[in-house]
């Protein structure tokens, strides 16, 4: 293969990672996780998010909160993007704004009982532990290293009692119906094979659910908000569309470069053993591509068959799902490069470590 054949060949597969990643699935999702993150910023009380979320509040609240949140959504490291930029934008402490950051993806219900249904229950246990642990410390350091950068926001704790300014039971079932459509568009078929059966060609339960929890939605919206609050959620969430989406394609397409140029044997020959460098290499090359929502389980499975070892796969389970080229772009927008290579370093860091205790436990 000459050089342009060669670089014709990783323009090829970044273009059909690209269109790959634009599925109708994952768009939805997205879309969704949008309007979500503007409804964050432009309908709940700012004084309640920096309440539970602010770098004055106590740890063991902020930290249990932001590390339990991302439990129940089914979401990359991408979609929780716009989530994770709302509450930041709103006020939240960069420590426990960067927990929820890693836990979302990490510890998701759905991630949790497909490891261990496809690699073990051991696995499958280690990974939630780990995952809850590792966002905590990392938010924890985050916020120690830039103490001072909270300060400097000068973000308050005032006294609040609502989430809103709008009564309560609206409040809820305006995300409740959000979050239930994130759910649906993003249920493993592994996991619960009946929302993918197919109605119509490739029309799915799934998506007829998505369609009727938004129809709800439309209806809520129209008869409980005035027109200025539709405007000024639908405005939000563009705004964060346009910062987001973008950087998200540009990063789908170099993770896709990289998988052209690294051959899949040359990892396997770096991660056969339980050495922290072995570690290292998994937790790396995770950070820096991109997983979309499960699907690390069956790669990973996929390695270890070919004589990957079981704490560099743990490895991989923890900084795959959690961080990526895309998300290393987008929360250096939001944060600045400083704090985002802080991150992407101590993910990679505690990563390693907890992969290497992982391979001396269940080897």
């Amino acid at each position: 293969m000459d050089i342009i054949q060669y670089i014709l060949n990783i323009f090829n597969v970044m273009l059909n990672t690209i269109i790959n990643y634009l599925s109708v699935n994952r768009i939805l999702a997205l879309l969704t996780a949008f309007l979500m993150a503007g409804g964050i910023a432009s309908m709940i009380n700012k004084n309640f998010i920096i309440k539970y979320f602010g770098s004055e509040t106590p740890k063991y609240i902020s930290y249990t909160v932001s590390a339990i949140s991302g439990t129940l959504l089914a979401v990359c490291s991408c979609t929780i993007l716009p989530l994770f930029a709302s509450i930041y934008k709103r006020g939240a402490g960069i420590g426990p704004a960067t927990t929820f950051l890693f836990s979302g993806p990490a510890i998701n219900v759905l991630a949790i009982f497909y490891s261990a249904a496809l690699l073990g229950w051991d696995i499958g246990f280690l990974r939630a532990v780990f995952a809850i642990f590792v966002s905590v410390l990392i938010g924890l350091s985050m916020g120690f290293i830039f103490k001072d950068h909270d300060v400097k926001r000068k973000f308050k704790v005032p006294k609040t009692k609502s989430i809103s300014s709008r009564p309560m039971y609206q409040t809820v079932i305006f995300f409740a119906l959000q979050f239930s459509m994130l759910l649906v568009i993003t249920a493993s078929p592994k996991l619960f094979p009946a929302l993918s059966t197919p109605l119509i060609g490739n029309f799915l339960l799934k998506h007829l659910l998505f369609i009727i929890l938004g129809v709800f939605l439309a209806v809520s919206v129209k008869i409980w908000f005035r027109e200025e609050e539709i405007k000024k959620w639908l405005k939000e969430s563009f705004s964060l569309l346009k910062i987001v989406f973008p950087l998200l394609i540009l990063g789908v397409a170099i993770a896709g470069a990289i998988k052209a140029i690294i051959p899949p044997k040359y990892i396997v020959m770096y991660v056969g053993d339980n050495s922290l460098s072995s570690n290292f290499v998994a937790s790396f090359i995770g950070a820096l591509m991109y997983f979309a929502t499960l699907t690390e389980v069956p790669i990973i499975k996929a390695l270890m068959d070919l004589g990957m070892n079981v704490g560099p796969a743990m490895a991989l389970l923890l900084a795959g799902p959690s961080l990526s080229i895309p998300t290393i772009l987008t929360i250096s927008k939001v944060l600045g490069k400083t704090k985002a290579l802080t991150y992407l370093g101590l993910v990679v860091v505690f990563s390693t470590l907890c992969g290497y205790l992982a391979g001396n436990l269940l080897s």
